[in-house]
């Protein structure tokens, strides 16, 4: 199983800013209460690993539910939110390279747009951006056309 965290409200979310890759804005406070709610739903995930997109945003809500989990953060800049100029496929390209080398028991906290193409591209559905500190999991099917993968949202429900 992959679980996808979109990082916690930051900044520039609070002020309805479009970010584009911007590495800087913060979480507010109520980013880190959601990546502490987050962090709660995820205790006793089978989660060996957690990624995160070296963006502040990101990097502070890993650490806040890396603390939670005992694991260390690993930051990966393939898991960066899409750049203004940047296409669609090469977003699914440089995530199909981190997936090609990474396995199961992944939990990855990255931007919105990022998430929404991972879960398309493994599921074959799309997939809305996903709100603020909003988990989704992507897990193989058990029957289905190989090679696509179940996607569920987690909201409120505990455990994850």
């Amino acid at each position: 199983m992959i679980r996808w965290l979109r990082h916690g409200e930051s900044t520039w979310n609070a002020a309805g800013r479009l970010q584009y890759g911007d590495p800087t804005p913060p979480l507010t406070e109520t980013g880190r209460r959601q990546a502490r709610d987050a962090a709660d739903r995820l205790q006793g995930a089978p989660v060996w690993m957690l990624l995160s997109s070296p963006a502040r945003r990101a990097v502070e809500t890993a650490e806040i539910v890396a603390e939670v989990l005992g694991l260390p953060v690993e930051l990966d800049d393939r898991l960066v939110e899409r750049g203004r100029d940047e296409t669609v496929e090469s977003v699914r390209s440089r995530l199909a390279d981190l997936l090609h080398e990474r396995g199961d028991g992944l939990l990855v906290v990255s931007h919105g747009d990022t998430i929404a193409i991972a879960v398309e591209q493994l599921t074959g559905v799309p997939c809305a951006v996903p709100q603020n500190a909003q988990v989704h999991v992507t897990d193989p099917l058990v029957e289905g056309p190989p090679g696509l993968l179940a996607s569920s949202r987690l909201a409120d429900r505990k455990p994850v």
